[in-house]
C-alpha cells in the first residue's frame, strides 16, 4: 500500500507548509507589485526602518526589521549602490558602521509605498475584512510568542 498521498495531504496541511507557501506568494506578489520601483521586500523593509529615524548600526537595523546581520549588510550594498542608503564608519564605535537613509531612498520609498499597500491588499484579497483582522492578529501573535526562536528576533528601536 502506498501512503504517500496521505502523507502529502497531511504535509500540504501543516503551518509551517502553509506559512512557506504563503511567504512565496507574497514575495510574488510583492515583486510584481513594486516591479517598477526595482524594490524588493528586504529593500524596502530596511528603507522603511531608515525611514522612521536616525541613522543605525547594523545590528539594531537588523533587530528592528527582524533580519539577520549578515542580510542586512548584503541589503544596505545594495541600497547603497543605488544610492538610496550611505554608510559611514561610526564616530564612537570604529568597528560599527551606521546606515542612514539618503534623500534619494526617503523618496522612493514614499513612491512605493502605495505598490506595497496595494501588494499587502492583493494578498488578503481572499480573505473578508472580519477574516483579515482575525488573521493579522493570530500572525502577531503567532510571531511575538515565538519571536525568541527565531534566528533574526524583532528587537524594538
Amino acid at each position: 500500500m502506498n501512503d504517500t498521498p496521505a502523507l502529502f495531504t497531511q504535509i500540504g496541511a501543516m503551518p509551517g507548509h502553509l506559512l512557506r507557501r504563503c511567504q512565496q506568494i507574497a514575495v510574488s506578489i510583492f515583486l510584481r507589485e513594486c516591479r517598477v520601483h526595482d524594490l524588493t521586500p528586504l529593500q524596502f523593509a530596511v528603507l522603511s526602518a531608515l525611514a522612521s529615524g536616525p541613522p543605525l548600526d547594523h545590528i539594531r537595523l537588523a533587530g528592528i526589521a527582524a533580519l539577520d546581520r549578515t542580510t542586512v549588510g548584503v541589503v544596505a550594498r545594495k541600497l547603497e549602490a543605488r544610492g538610496l542608503v550611505t554608510r559611514r564608519v561610526s564616530d564612537t564605535d570604529r568597528r560599527s558602521k551606521l546606515i542612514a537613509i539618503t534623500d534619494a531612498g526617503r523618496t522612493l520609498i514614499a513612491r512605493a509605498l502605495p505598490a506595497a499597500e496595494a501588494a499587502q491588499d492583493h494578498m488578503l484579497a481572499p480573505l473578508t475584512a472580519a477574516e483579515r483582522t482575525t488573521l493579522l492578529a493570530l500572525l502577531a501573535k503567532m510571531a511575538d510568542g515565538n519571536n525568541e526562536q527565531s534566528r533574526a528576533p524583532l528587537r524594538g528601536p
